[in-house]
């Protein structure tokens, strides 16, 4: 059974058509030539801290390649330093077994003093088909209670996490137009990694300075972008044929 509501992913496709419409709260943060990135309170999640939205896209990276990577976890062993493991499991509905969905525990390497961070969460894609014929591939990612998966001592568990993307073909039919919304606990960040070994700060109880935090993500953010750019041209000289992406469900 789905994790997300159905409607869930045609929202995100009305939120990535009328990304123009940005209401007050969110605030330009950063750009590169690919990319313009906002961000606004996570109220509902750490309102001391941002959650970040992204607009861009590439003109020489196709959607469906761009879909595969994101979701490729085993390949994702290739371009990624920082990821330590990964596995699947079943996520058990105790009232409804048909409810069970699969969920996903992966790993994070981070410099020392730090401990390694884990995230336990679902991830789910829908092709969503509009009224003009237009296609989008809309992958939802959200974390799961820390009791749907054993947690390892000396391990920080992320409880907190969400990465959400919209993927459409370019307005000229080629390369990928892409928009992603993202947002980490204040445990850790995947998008600091590289920069926390110049700050001084105490990990007693797995707590990273706020601060650091959002000034890590000005760089983390485009830097992500960046390297999953990098991993789709390395998946394309790879499969140059191309590889068909098996989409679970459609709309």
């Amino acid at each position: 059974m789905p994790f997300f509501p159905e409607d869930t992913f045609r929202d995100f496709v009305r939120q990535y058509k009328e990304q123009t419409k940005l209401d007050g709260e969110w605030e330009f943060y950063v750009k590169n030539l690919d990319f313009t990135v906002y961000r606004r309170p996570a109220h509902d999640r750490n309102p001391n801290l941002f959650e970040y939205r992204s607009f861009g896209g590439w003109t020489d990276i196709k959607s469906d390649t761009l879909a595969h990577v994101y979701l490729d976890l085993e390949f994702r062993k290739k371009w990624d330093k920082n990821m330590q493991s990964h596995q699947y499991f079943m996520v058990e509905d105790e009232q409804q077994e048909k409810n069970s969905h699969t969920g996903n525990h992966f790993e994070i390497k981070y410099p020392w003093p730090l401990s390694n961070r884990d995230y336990a969460y679902t991830i789910e894609r829908k092709i969503v088909k509009e009224s003009d014929g237009k296609q989008y591939q809309v992958i939802l990612g959200e974390s799961l209670p820390s009791t749907s998966f054993p947690e390892r001592k000396g391990v920080i568990r992320i409880d907190t996490y969400m990465q959400n993307i919209c993927i459409t073909t370019g307005e000229d039919g080629k390369g990928c137009s892409v928009f992603m919304d993202y947002f980490d606990d204040p445990k850790a960040s995947i998008l600091y990694i590289i920069y926390i070994n110049d700050i001084n700060f105490h990990d007693k109880q797995g707590n990273i300075p706020k601060s650091v935090i959002n000034w890590a993500a000005k760089t983390g953010v485009p830097a992500f972008i960046s390297n999953l750019k990098a991993a789709c041209q390395q998946y394309e000289k790879e499969h140059p044929n191309g590889v068909p992406l098996p989409l679970d469900n459609s709309d």
